[in-house]
């Protein structure tokens, strides 16, 4: 089972690179009103408009928490059948609320910018979804503790009923969010990439949002599902933890220290490690230690180390591309914000591609 064949990875390019043609027809529609597209900021994380008489940038993205939303309806449904206490029920959706907020602010970070705004757009497939203590309490429980975490607003948003287009008792959690890069100098493309740049990875807190569809086909074939015992809880809570928003030591850093990249390891996974232009081969050495579910979908789902690291996070949420010189500083705030660094390894001059010497493969 591979997770490229269930999201379609490659097999979505040819719209891909219809979306960059149209981008690339209708950027100078924004001219008209002193507006130009970044270039170099096309097939980055997000997308930057330049205010061509301001020195800043603003940052757009849009993002969603993908199928995780399956595991949290699943298993709510069977919770309550087995009498789970409320208060844990309304904490299977809460992790959602900063599932969303991450998956966009952990974006916009990558290009240097801060982030300000989210609007959300959930969609269910029957209304009264929405009457739901459990699904809207836990929800915005998370929605706010994101906002906080990512310091951040939610001034608009949709709740659209989508009718025969979503199931009848599931949901589509997605957003966009802007962020704000003043001056225009602290934006982050690549362009200060050098060999001999060291790698460093900040830990991840468990899945995040990526590769779920393959972690879902996994978990459902145990004898318990998602209920199988994992730890002091079940699989599926463990599923659901949330993302780690990695805004503020990221911000400090790029404040305080010299980044050259910054990659978002979601969708693609350690794919993402080379995403920057430029040409510079990525050697990887030292590997953290995986999140215990993480390992475990492997065990379960007899998963090689190359198809995981292609499709999960691994224990790794941010990238970090930075002179060698710059690590205690680096260690120094991610003690404060209590987020683990790992240095992974190093840019060498060569053909643009990622070797993972500890599994012996690349991409």
């Amino acid at each position: 089972m591979k997770y490229a064949d269930i999201e379609g990875l490659a097999k979505k390019d040819a719209f891909k690179k219809g979306i960059i043609g149209l981008v690339k027809s209708s950027g100078k529609n924004l001219l008209a009103s002193k507006i130009r597209l970044v270039p170099e900021s096309l097939g980055e994380p997000a997308a930057l408009l330049d205010f061509l008489k301001e020195d800043f940038y603003l940052a757009f993205k849009t993002d969603g928490v993908g199928t995780k939303s399956l595991i949290a309806e699943t298993m709510a449904e069977m919770a309550r059948k087995k009498k789970w206490p409320k208060q844990r029920i309304i904490n299977l959706y809460s992790g959602l609320g900063i599932d969303l907020i991450a998956s966009n602010v952990n974006d916009l970070i990558c290009l240097g910018a801060t982030p300000l705004a989210l609007s959300d757009e959930v969609a269910v497939g029957y209304y009264q979804k929405f009457l739901e203590v459990d699904f809207v309490s836990g929800l915005l429980k998370g929605l706010k503790k994101g906002c906080e975490e990512a310091r951040i607003t939610i001034p608009c948003g949709e709740s659209p009923t989508m009718t025969d287009v979503i199931k009848k008792n599931a949901s589509s959690i997605t957003g966009s969010a802007i962020g704000i890069i003043r001056p225009k100098k602290k934006a982050i493309f690549g362009q200060n990439l050098t060999a001999g740049d060291a790698i460093f990875g900040l830990s991840s807190s468990g899945i995040h949002t990526n590769g779920l569809s393959l972690a879902r086909k996994i978990a459902e074939k145990l004898p318990q599902g998602y209920f199988t015992a994992f730890g002091r809880q079940t699989a599926g809570e463990e599923l659901l933890t949330p993302t780690r928003i990695y805004v503020r030591p990221v911000l400090e850093m790029i404040d305080q220290l010299e980044i050259h990249y910054i990659s978002h390891i979601s969708g693609s996974a350690f794919r993402k490690v080379s995403r920057a232009k430029k040409p510079f081969t990525y050697v990887i050495d030292n590997l953290p230690q995986p999140p215990k579910i993480l390992t475990a979908l492997q065990k379960w789902g007899k998963v090689s180390n190359k198809e995981a690291y292609e499709t999960w996070n691994m224990g790794v949420g941010i990238i970090l591309i930075a002179p060698l010189n710059q690590e205690e500083k680096m260690r120094t705030i991610c003690r404060k914000y209590n987020v683990g660094l790992v240095r992974l390894g190093w840019l060498e001059r060569g053909s643009k591609k990622v070797i993972i010497k500890e599994g012996l493969w690349q991409y």
